[in-house]
């Protein structure tokens, strides 16, 4: 009985943690995104169609909307939101955004590559980041590096510990969200 619960267990937890690395990132402070409009007078989507950069807050301001929420929201939600103020202040009918991160940002997320590698440090992200894909950037293991004990700490939280001894290995291919701390023990 408890071996089957103990199953269960691990299969709801793993299920979980695969639907999570399906998930559009979430927006935040400081991320560059850009931002278009179809659906209204021309003269309008100009001065609409730019980048903006999410201030301290988590606001970026927009023609007609002043303040607008950002941070926390990803950017499909965040399109939606724009959409749906639009409408319901009555300023467009018809509005179809489409809001995308600016991943060539300089000032953009990082995840974190700490314990036994070559360059220790924040690596930059790219939505698609992998495991192995990060602890390549850092140069690797050294030669004390226990790889198959690597720690994803993701909220300050150990989600899981990932096998990235060889490359063949399933856990290399876990997605990375910004914030994210690899640490590789010895």
């Amino acid at each position: 009985m408890k071996a089957i619960l103990l199953t269960f267990l691990t299969s709801l937890f793993l299920s979980q943690f695969m639907l999570a690395q399906n998930r559009e990132t979430p927006l935040q402070a400081g991320d560059q995104i850009g931002i278009s409009i179809a659906g209204i007078p021309p003269e309008e989507m100009v001065s609409i169609k730019n980048t903006y950069r999410i201030d301290g807050r988590g606001y970026i301001s927009l023609l007609y909307l002043d303040q607008v929420k950002a941070a926390g929201l990803t950017a499909s939600e965040l399109a939606r939101s724009i959409e749906g103020l639009y409408k319901s202040k009555e300023i467009y009918t018809r509005p179809s955004v489409n809001v995308s991160v600016d991943t060539n940002d300089p000032g953009g997320r990082v995840v974190f590559v700490n314990g036994e590698v070559v360059k220790v440090g924040q690596v930059p992200f790219r939505p698609g980041l992998t495991a192995a894909m990060a602890l390549a950037t850092a140069g690797g293991g050294t030669p004390y590096a226990r790889l198959s004990k690597v720690k994803l700490i993701r909220g300050g939280q150990v989600i899981v510990i990932l096998d990235l001894s060889k490359a063949e290995k399933p856990d290399g291919q876990t997605l990375l969200q910004p914030d994210d701390y690899l640490v590789i023990p010895d």
